[in-house]
């Protein structure tokens, strides 16, 4: 029998997870300021950079900022062997970036996009340089030549508004300097990858600087086509290219043009197999069905094709009292994609689908400036975002065979504006109280044209919310602090497209409680965080066949854990990095989940296909939401005697297991990733050579696993890459 059955889970879900966690940083940061206060050798030269981050729409340090923030240099993260978004869970644990398709799913602390589909979006928001990418078909983003990385953990919607139920990730990309600088970079690796990477900056004059950076990566990948023979079905090549001009006329003002292209050939994300052999191509006698890594056996062709157009504009006016900074942003985002459903070479189904996105976005904030007790930041937001899709599909697919044709048509529209205040009161020396709140109205529009039947329709419905959050913070000294906070998380509802119907999903809405610690000294950089989330009316899809989906509203949850960091520099030479999240995350209410099961009786017009059927759903561990993860690693460099100087890094990921789906069908085993990398550079500094290792012990696991009418898909994880860069620095 292939009925897929519930795999059981061993529920330990102990706190002693969460106080290990907790004792672990306590202990190390005990350990790291007593060996300050020693004197331990290299401490006179240990202190770690200070960080600053805009998480409150102002530059702050970070240890001055009562949320609980990851953040991750360039140069750490290229230490790390992360080079694209879909690897940041393996330096926060308490997130993971997932797939359906191209589409990214991200999750934090187990609030994540439960959905896929036209018309709806990421419940954690996505931005870069300050924009807004609603178009989770469009956020696959590579991490080669940006500035940094944060990762806000929480509701997020006061500051940064829309959809951010589950949090918000800051991607910084460098801005134009008048000192002439930059970088040259090329590298081959495993499979024939071979990338390269530009960036320069340069002043033109007095009043202009300009700068480029540019990308290229192209390789054969390590996937072969077992049906067709073909040795190269996960070639990919990708690139991108980000010109900008900073204007500044006075020191008061300054403008910043930038415009960004790039392009995705890669069809990773749909080079999908049969897990455990589960298709309805199982029931052809002889049919070849590709179950492992590196493998497929689709006989209709898995690609994705992904172009961006983006042009932006920041303008910052400073005044006396306070900053006016303008976002002003355009974007198109083009996905053509191509997938064989059934996994296998039996001509049963395969499609195409087009998604030309379109999106407008404004925001305006006013930052208050000064040394009196009361900040406070004052915003509105407008987004105009269009997403459109074209699904055609075959029944009878071939690689040379029948034409596609038009299955649905459909266009989503959605207009949102929203206003919010933020300010924090310097009560005493030590107290600050912090309140704040968004309010939003959104309006969802819907047309689609359902063929061969001329079905037609167009509606449209709106939604309106206020978001508060409020906090408390005391500063125990200039290099720690705590705080105490409440804050609502919102995300707003659609119509989505490929359900053909007005009736509307309603929004999701999340109460979070959150208790922290922060503390930056010398050597020594420490976060811990405590969190409670009652989330409600979760929305949640499943799959139909000919590119169709039903998302509701089907369930309610509980979530609470720890998660925290630690950056210990032990000496000039040496520093060691630990972070660990543990997330106990629950279904209260949820006893409409949907099930998969594959119908066996020959008799049956549906023989062959998996059928869906409700479960109750309640108290399952919610998906794509591990119990434990973390992360530890070290630097070392060793200086060589006039030779130049040699850095080691070692990063090791661990995660415990989760499901993929919310009835436990689709288990993942628990799984380490350890990266590994050494770099030369030569007496001068300007030439680094570095030789890299990612997921060295080539360990297996899934990526991605979804299920629907006629295949349990699954995409694996990369196997281990080696490879070598050289970097001339200018």
């Amino acid at each position: 029998m292939m009925n897929m059955v519930r795999e059981h889970r061993a529920r330990s879900g102990s706190l002693s997870v969460s106080g290990a966690v907790a004792a672990a940083l306590y202990l190390a940061a005990q350990a790291a300021m007593a060996g300050e206060a020693a004197g331990a050798p290299g401490t006179d030269q240990s202190v770690l950079a200070e960080v600053t981050v805009t998480a409150e729409k102002h530059s702050e340090k970070i240890q001055d900022v009562p949320i609980s923030i990851s953040t991750e240099s360039a140069d750490v993260l290229q230490e790390k062997g992360i080079t694209d978004l879909n690897q940041l869970a393996e330096v926060v644990p308490a997130m993971r970036i997932d797939y359906s398709g191209n589409t990214v799913q991200p999750t934090i602390r187990g609030v994540g996009s439960q959905v896929a589909g036209p018309g709806l979006t990421s419940n954690v928001a996505i931005y870069v340089d300050g924009f807004l990418i609603p178009d989770p078909t469009a956020t696959d983003l590579s991490l080669v030549n940006i500035s940094s990385v944060n990762v806000l953990k929480g509701p997020q919607g006061t500051l940064f508004g829309y959809n951010a139920t589950g949090g918000a990730i800051q991607i910084t990309t460098p801005t134009p300097d008048h000192t002439t600088s930059g970088f040259v970079r090329a590298g081959y690796g495993s499979h024939q990858d071979e990338n390269a990477a530009f960036y320069g900056t340069t002043g033109l004059g007095d009043l202009f600087a300009v700068s480029v950076a540019g990308s290229y990566d192209q390789g054969n990948g390590y996937i072969t086509n077992i049906a067709t023979g073909d040795k190269d079905a996960g070639q990919y090549a990708v690139w991108s290219i980000r010109p900008k001009l900073l204007f500044t006329p006075t020191d008061s003002i300054s403008f910043l043009l930038a415009y960004t292209y790039s392009s995705t050939d890669n069809p990773w994300p749909n080079d999908t197999i049969a897990r455990n052999g589960q298709t309805i191509g199982s029931i052809v006698p002889g049919n070849l069905i590709a179950t492992g890594r590196g493998e497929v056996s689709g006989n209709a062709p898995n690609f994705v094709h992904q172009n961006t157009d983006a042009t932006t504009l920041t303008s910052t006016f400073k005044f006396s009292a306070a900053d006016l900074v303008s976002y002003t942003g355009y974007r198109e985002d083009g996905v053509r994609q191509g997938l064989e459903y059934d996994d296998t070479p039996a001509n049963i189904y395969a499609a195409e689908w087009q998604i030309p996105d379109k999106t407008f976005t404004q925001e305006l904030d006013l930052t208050s400036k000064g040394s009196g007790p009361f900040q406070w930041v004052l915003g509105g937001f407008y987004m105009h975002y269009e997403d459109i899709y074209h699904y055609q599909t075959n029944n009878s697919a071939t690689a040379t065979g029948f034409p596609y044709v038009p299955i649905f048509s459909s266009k989503n529209t959605t207009e949102s504006y929203a206003g919010f205040a933020d300010g924090t009161y310097q009560v005493s020396d030590n107290w600050f109280l912090t309140a704040g709140g968004r309010y939003s109205h959104d309006q969802a529009c819907l047309s689609f044209d359902l063929y061969p039947y001329a079905l037609l329709g167009n509606g449209c419905t709106t939604f309106t919310n206020f978001s508060p959050r409020v906090v408390a913070r005391y500063k125990i000294d200039d290099t720690s602090s705590m705080y105490a906070s409440y804050t609502e998380g919102y995300k707003s509802g659609a119509l989505p497209g490929s359900a053909f119907s007005f009736t509307p999903v309603q929004p999701e809405k999340i109460d979070a409680f959150e208790v922290g610690y922060k503390l930056s000294a010398g050597a020594i950089r420490a976060n811990v965080a405590a969190f409670y989330y009652d989330y409600k009316d979760i929305q949640v899809t499943a799959y139909g066949a000919g590119g169709t989906s039903i998302t509701q509203n089907a369930a309610d949850s509980h979530i609470y854990g720890l998660d925290g960091d630690f950056v210990w520099q032990a000496t000039r030479d040496l520093t060691f990095n630990l972070s660990g999240a543990y997330t106990h995350a629950r279904y209260q209410d949820f006893d409409g989940a949907i099930a998969f099961n594959q119908d066996l009786n020959a008799h049956s017009a549906s023989y062959g296909e998996f059928l869906t059927s409700e479960v109750n759903a309640s108290g399952y561990q919610m998906q794509r939401t591990p119990n434990f993860a973390g992360n530890v690693g070290a630097h070392y460099g060793i200086d060589l005697n006039g030779s130049g100087r040699l850095t080691l890094s070692a990063s090791l990921y661990y995660t415990s297991s989760f499901y993929f789906d919310a009835v436990e069908q689709l288990p993942q085993a628990a799984y380490s990733l350890l990266n590994l990398r050494a770099t030369w550079t030569d007496p001068t500094g300007h030439i680094d050579v570095s030789l890299f290792g990612n997921n060295v012990t080539n360990t297996t696991y899934f990526a991605a696993n979804f299920t629907d009418t006629f295949a349990s898909r699954a995409v694996y994880g990369a196997p281990a890459l080696v490879g070598g860069t050289v970097t001339y620095r200018f």
